[in-house]
């Protein structure tokens, strides 16, 4: 029976020593990772205010050119200011919605995701490893409470 309570003693050692190194680890990753989460962020942030600004440029520059269309108009097909404007800025539109539907279509051809197949065959890995190391251990115990003797030293 002391035996047992030993046995039991050793697979409590076990579990807290095995949250500790879990704990342990944790702590160091977070440790590492905070900084480079920190200079992650206010890098996305600059990212973000060059975007903003790129995004303004751009509707600047497609603005100026369709006023320059609007002028053609007038100028080619003899429209007055606001006719001109509105055919203007309809062909613009239609522009814009053509390379958004040819961009659409790009993205939509290169949606093709799979599945976690490695991460799926490692956890199945890992969860057999620590099937079989349980299935020994079990082995082990009961090899020692009937032989009174362990089993690695037999061999």
């Amino acid at each position: 029976m002391a035996e047992q309570s030993d046995i039991a003693e050793v697979i409590k050692n076990i579990q807290a020593d095995v949250t500790t190194i879990v704990k342990g680890e944790l702590e160091l990753a977070k440790a590492e990772l905070l900084p480079q989460a920190k200079a992650a962020g206010i890098g996305a942030g600059l990212f973000g205010g060059a975007a903003f600004l790129g995004i303004t440029g751009l509707t600047l520059l497609l603005l100026g050119l369709t006023f320059w269309l609007s002028l053609g108009f007038q100028s080619w097909f003899g429209l007055d200011l606001l006719g001109a404007l509105a055919w203007g800025f309809a062909v613009m539109a239609v522009v814009f919605f053509l390379v958004a539907g040819v961009l659409a279509l790009i993205g939509k051809s290169r949606m093709n995701f799979t599945g976690v197949e490695a991460t799926k065959a490692s956890t199945e890995a890992a969860v057999t490893a620590v099937k079989d190391a349980v299935e020994k251990g079990q082995q082990d115990v009961a090899a020692m409470s009937i032989t009174g003797r362990r089993p690695e030293l037999e061999a």
